[in-house]
């Protein structure tokens, strides 16, 4: 079954004509990652997959599947359901300067052992 476009990497430019990549939402940039699109081929969208029982640890999946499925249902607000292109463009900012620092503090540890 075909993986949906939203979700397919688009390598290079071209491939967004076509519509792949065009839409996806990255999980990350929403309250508690939830976001709802649609992850699985259209043939199995509404197959249920995993049923928790109340035993153990379970019963905490289930708490948290049941509070996200209210929330969904209620309508709650998430961060920013359509962030802004610039919110967007802006996204993975923090992320790429804390790699950049680790990357330099490696850098001098090398130097400093390489003596």
């Amino acid at each position: 079954l075909p993986v949906p476009l939203h979700l397919r990497n688009a390598a290079h430019r071209g491939m967004k004509q076509h519509g792949i990549g065009v839409g996806y939402r990255l999980p990350h940039d929403f309250e508690d990652a939830d976001v709802v699109q649609q992850y699985l081929p259209d043939a199995l969208t509404d197959r249920r997959y995993y049923l928790p029982t109340e035993q153990g640890y379970e019963a905490t999946l289930t708490a948290r599947m049941t509070a996200r499925a209210e929330a969904r249902a209620s309508g709650r607000a998430k961060r920013d359901t359509h962030p802004s292109p610039e919110a967007s463009h802006h996204a993975g900012e923090g992320l790429l300067r804390q790699r950049e620092a680790n990357r330099k503090k490696l850098a001098e540890t090398e130097k400093k052992d390489a003596r």
